[in-house]
């Protein structure tokens, strides 16, 4: 893990979000932690020499004032409003467009709060990147926890791994975005090889997942995958909820299938190999 997000540093990445993404070199941060008034005194270094190359600096000051000057971007408490923040992108994007940079907002939901940060991205530089944060690329799926509400985008379609009649959920029960990608990848054999090997692995075992089993089996199915664009992902998050004197560990397990034609660079939130809550860079 660390030998990996050090040579993706050195390459010119940007570890951002608290350490829990990173964006490739090509792709300029403004992180939003700082409210309005930072927005309008502070810009990252990587931002300005990208908006100096690119002759942008005129429209990300026009963007950043209407940002701040809309009072319905943020609201008194401080939180900021998505949609609000879109509408204003979307008055800016052809002019960004023009000298080849898209402009994305990014929200980053768990347990230790949520982050936002705008993404300029040099399509010069990297021109298949897709902000897999991106607000405005969100399908309808998610994953509820005790403490978060996680979100995807489009080009990934996830299975969550119950715990109670998982087995019989998994084998007879396929998610609506699952069925979708698979039938338009020509991969619907394979996937129920997959599900039914899962299920096969876990016969005698009423409630756990054997997360080493199930990414062994995931290992075995990718080169079936692959070949048709599509990418295996095991994903776990662990929360700890007090009670009492003492308290237990509630776990949530899914599946991710990666459209790699709509997600060319997308990494799993939460990786299963890793019990914490960190980036997976693969």
């Amino acid at each position: 893990m660390k030998d990996q997000q050090h040579e993706k540093e050195e390459a010119g990445a940007s570890v951002i979000a608290k350490g829990k993404h990173v964006v490739p070199h090509g792709v300029a941060v403004e992180e939003l932690d700082g409210g309005k008034k930072k927005l309008l005194k502070e810009c990252p270094a990587k931002l300005q020499e990208l908006l100096s190359t690119k002759n942008l600096v005129p429209v990300y000051d026009a963007m950043v004032n209407e940002i701040v000057n809309q009072p319905k971007t943020r609201n008194t408490f401080g939180k900021w409003h998505d949609m609000e923040i879109v509408s204003v992108l979307d008055n800016f994007r052809d002019q960004f467009a023009d000298k080849a940079v898209k402009v994305a907002l990014c929200k980053r939901e768990s347990s230790a709060g949520t982050t936002r940060w705008l993404e300029f991205i040099d399509t010069d530089t990297v021109p298949t990147y897709v902000p897999q944060y991106d607000v405005n690329n969100l399908s309808d799926q998610v994953i509820k926890t005790i403490f978060t509400t996680l979100q995807f985008p489009n080009g990934v379609a996830v299975e969550k791994l119950s715990s109670w009649s998982s087995r019989k959920k998994l084998r007879e029960e396929i998610p609506p975005k699952v069925q979708e990608m698979m039938e338009q990848k020509g991969l619907m054999d394979q996937y129920e090889s997959l599900v039914n090997h899962i299920v096969e692995s876990h016969e005698g075992n009423f409630r756990k997942w054997n997360l080493e089993k199930i990414h062994e089996i995931l290992h075995a199915y990718k080169p079936m995958f692959e070949p048709k664009g599509v990418s295996l992902f095991v994903c776990h998050k662990e929360e700890y909820i007090h009670h009492g004197q003492g308290g237990h560990m509630e776990i949530f397990r899914w599946l991710e299938f990666v459209d790699r034609d709509m997600q060319p660079n997308y990494y799993p939130q939460r990786g299963a190999d890793s019990k914490k809550e960190k980036c997976c860079i693969q």
